[in-house]
């Protein structure tokens, strides 16, 4: 497995290898991974994952492999909140 860079691309700052729950979107769905290792900017909160990691998710949803649990999700627009 490659290892991440030293330095945030974005700013400068340190990453630090951590497990994250990960958010993918994918046409109009949203799939969520839990236990996603990452490298995170301690400065920007920046995430980094490697392209084995990310060619995982991808594999996983296109082979729609049932998931270990499903959450509801509320949705809102702001667009339709500032409306008077």
């Amino acid at each position: 497995m490659k290892r991440h860079p030293r330095k945030c691309p974005e700013c400068g700052g340190g990453l630090k290898s951590q497990t994250i729950t990960h958010t993918q979107p994918w046409g109009a769905k949203l799939y969520r991974f839990e236990q996603v290792p990452a490298a995170v900017c301690a400065q920007c909160g920046y995430v980094w994952l490697e392209a084995s990691v990310s060619q995982l998710i991808d594999k996983i949803i296109q082979e729609h492999r049932r998931p270990t649990k499903y959450e509801r999700v509320p949705v809102f627009s702001l667009e339709m909140q500032t409306k008077p």
